[in-house]
């Protein structure tokens, strides 16, 4: 009987303790990336087999904030990249859906895209309520023979 209630008080001070300290996981919810974002920066990076090329690095948009530049992603899988111009209402410069792969990538499919460029696998390097940070990779050639990459590194804020 001791052996009993010894178990049983146990048991009862460890679901307890387990109980009480439970996080809510509203309070731990990541932060989304769906919402319309402002893009600060793309910066591009060129590299071919030696590494990252003479002057290969660019940051975009030159034209802002004259021209502002906004990814739009939504709950349905959708995005939309857009650029405001000042005398006109937004222009669509392109459309998709995209897929998460994990807590830190997801996918762009591009709609209009050429054939074996539809798909954009991103890695996420910053999210915040009000930030988020990503990257992509693009295979291309150098000079028609000179294989190598395109890394994109987007800076967005909320709107």
């Amino acid at each position: 009987m001791k052996n009993t209630v010894i178990g049983f008080l146990i048991s009862t001070v460890l679901l307890s303790a387990c109980h009480k300290y439970q996080t809510n996981p509203e309070n731990n919810a990541q932060p989304s990336m769906v919402g319309k974002w402002n893009v600060d920066t793309v910066t591009t990076y060129f590299y071919d087999s030696t590494g990252l090329r003479e002057m290969g690095v660019h940051v975009y948009p030159t034209g802002a904030p004259d021209y502002p530049y906004h990814l739009e992603i939504n709950n349905g899988n959708s995005w939309v990249e857009s650029l405001h111009m000042p005398a006109d209402s937004d222009y669509i410069a392109a459309t998709g859906t995209y897929t998460i792969t994990s807590d830190s990538t997801f996918t762009l499919k591009y709609v209009t895209a050429v054939s074996g460029r539809e798909i954009e696998p991103c890695k996420i390097l910053s999210l915040t309520s009000t930030s988020f940070v990503f990257s992509k990779q693009l295979t291309t050639v150098f000079n028609g023979t000179e294989p190598g990459y395109i890394k994109y590194v987007y800076k967005l804020t909320r709107l």
